[in-house]
């Protein structure tokens, strides 16, 4: 893949939740006021910032796939609706994936069993 080709052509929006310390959620402009939000594993970002050397290592096997290189970090994003390649300053990752370290760091993530039963079951159960 040849980084100078690739054209940010759309917003989008990195964070990340306490609530669901395993994810983080790229919100993707799409066209007017639509948005569309793209949930994927932490350690699949982290994965790609520590693989992201002098040759450009490709992390993910599935419908999200990321790039770190140098001063950006690409996400290429695969649906039936279409293909997108989001050139990502390499700093803003950085800081997001420092920023959720220091509120829930990798590993010590809790699931709480019984709201995730009720989630399954229904409320009603």
């Amino acid at each position: 893949m040849d980084l100078e080709h690739v054209q940010a052509t759309t917003r989008a929006n990195l964070a990340f939740d306490v609530d669901d310390p395993w994810a983080v959620t790229l919100t993707v402009r799409t066209g007017g006021d639509n948005w569309v939000p793209w949930v994927f594993a932490r350690s699949l970002l982290t994965d790609a910032m520590v693989a992201g050397g002098s040759t450009l290592d490709r992390v993910g096997d599935g419908d999200v796939q990321i790039t770190a290189h140098g001063s950006h970090v690409l996400v290429e994003l695969d649906s039936p609706s279409g293909h997108a390649i989001l050139r990502l300053p390499r700093a803003d990752v950085d800081r997001l994936l420092d920023e959720a370290e220091q509120l829930v760091p990798e590993g010590g993530e809790v699931l709480d069993w019984d709201s995730e039963i009720t989630l399954l079951v229904g409320e009603g159960a």
